[in-house]
């Protein structure tokens, strides 16, 4: 699942804020800005904007459900996190029918 969140603070503390709403079932793996990933290991000298692209994936053996989804946005409204868009990331006989993100 993507989520998109409005935030004007340094990627790191993003990253930090937005691990809040991941659990056992699910992770934060990547965050782009203008579809460049800028976490982790982004390159420091990105120029970002204040809308930001976050991927959770399910952990291994798991598979997203809407239950996870709700628990997902529920855990980023308790940490007071500003998202404005999300976007359910589908497979289609076994191939994603979402576009990977760089370095995916």
């Amino acid at each position: 699942m993507d989520v998109f969140v409005h935030a004007t603070k340094p990627v790191d503390e993003l990253a930090r804020e937005m691990q809040s709403g991941a659990n056992e079932l699910f992770a934060l793996t990547m965050i782009t800005n203008r579809g460049v990933k800028v976490w982790p290991d982004g390159l420091p000298e990105t120029f970002c904007t204040d809308h930001w692209r976050c991927r959770y994936l399910a952990r291994p053996g798991k598979q997203f459900n809407k239950a996870m989804i709700v628990e997902l946005l529920k855990n980023l409204t308790y940490s007071g996190v500003d998202f404005i868009k999300t976007e359910h990331l589908y497979n289609f006989d076994g191939e994603p029918g979402f576009s990977l993100g760089q370095g995916q």
